[in-house]
Formats: structure tokens, C-alpha cells, sequence
């Protein structure tokens, strides 16, 4: 048997409209290839669950979002520039989608990521 440490994990939610429709985009960009191309790049793969992935969260009033997730596994670099890399990119995909903040999880870590 062989087994390959990945180190730790990221998981963030991002709207499933928003994610494949880029009329939610500013930039009119497909919103899932440029995840796809970050991810690929920064993490050398991840996956994307969907189906029943939903929340609820509060604002001025209780909201509802349908969700995908993805996850990555990583083993973070001396400098510790992986995750810092995520929550900039998850800003700027926040800002192009109109989003208020995305949701991420870092090892134990929650957090909410809002754009510059």
C-alpha cells in the first residue's frame, strides 16, 4: 500500500448560477474556467461537489444560496504563500460576481473573504 500526504485543505462555496453563467460576471468571464485555470495552476488539481449544497446565511434578512464546493489539497510553500494567494483570488472572484463575501475554509480554519 502506498499513501501520499497532501498536506492541508481549502473548501469555499461559491453560488451555482454565478458559476457557470457569466452574465453574472463584470468582466463576462466564465466564472468556473477561471477557477479552474487558478486552481489547476496553484494547486495542480481540485474537485467540485454539487448537488444538494445549500445555506442559509443573515443579513438584513435570512438568505439562501445554492452552492458548489471545491477543495484542494496542498502542502503550503516555505514562504506560506498558498493561502494568501486563495483569499486574494476568492476577493477578486467576490468583486467580479457581485457576491458580499465567499465562505472559506482553511485546516480548522472558517473564514469570510470580502473583495478589496
Amino acid at each position: 500500500m502506498r499513501i501520499v500526504g497532501l498536506g492541508r485543505r481549502a473548501l469555499f462555496l461559491i453560488p451555482s448560477v454565478k458559476v457557470y453563467n457569466p452574465k453574472h460576471s463584470k468582466t463576462r468571464q466564465s466564472i468556473a474556467k477561471t477557477i479552474h485555470n487558478f486552481l489547476l495552476a496553484t494547486f495542480g488539481g481540485y474537485t467540485c461537489a454539487s448537488g444538494n449544497i445549500y445555506g442559509y446565511y443573515s443579513s438584513e434578512a435570512a438568505e439562501y444560496d445554492e452552492l458548489r464546493e471545491f477543495r484542494v489539497g496542498f502542502k503550503e510553500d516555505e514562504k506560506k504563500t498558498k493561502v494568501p494567494l486563495l483569499q486574494e483570488f476568492l476577493a477578486k472572484i467576490c468583486e467580479d460576481i457581485g457576491e458580499e463575501c465567499i465562505y472559506l475554509e482553511c485546516g480548522e480554519d472558517a473564514m469570510l473573504v470580502y473583495p478589496r
